[in-house]
């Protein structure tokens, strides 16, 4: 099972890499990575660390397409980490229009385009 798993995780993210459309996950799927990733960090002083497909299957739900929520993820968290959510962000919690957005905008290969993100984030938040 976990081989097969494995298997079909590599041939989503190289179809990725060849330009596929990712499909939208569920937002809720995301902030749970997104959790987890921030745990890992703090317990691993500051890096991420492995995330195996057991720890997202676990903090996922049951129909999570994983690779598609990791792949979203991890254009996510490269946003985060370069401070470009900074007004969507307290501590190290996101507001969910992060995720409600992350989850859903179109993406096709692997790159998540950081403007076109801001700049529906921007349209799609109140203004503080």
């Amino acid at each position: 099972m976990a081989s097969e798993q494995l298997q079909s995780f590599r041939a989503f993210i190289q179809a990725a890499e060849e330009g596929a459309a990712i499909p939208p996950v569920d937002e809720h799927d995301l902030k749970c990575l997104h959790e987890l990733c921030v745990e890992r960090a703090k317990r691993y002083c500051g890096k991420d660390g492995v995330v195996t497909l057991d720890a997202m299957a676990r903090a996922c739900s049951p129909s999570a397409n994983l690779p598609a929520v990791w792949l979203r993820h991890s254009q996510l968290r490269a946003l985060y980490r370069q401070g470009l959510l900074a007004e969507w962000q307290n501590g190290t919690a996101l507001d969910d229009a992060v995720f409600q957005l992350a989850a859903t905008i179109p993406m096709n290969g692997t790159d998540l385009a950081p403007e076109a993100f801001l700049q529906h984030l921007r349209s799609a938040s109140p203004v503080r």
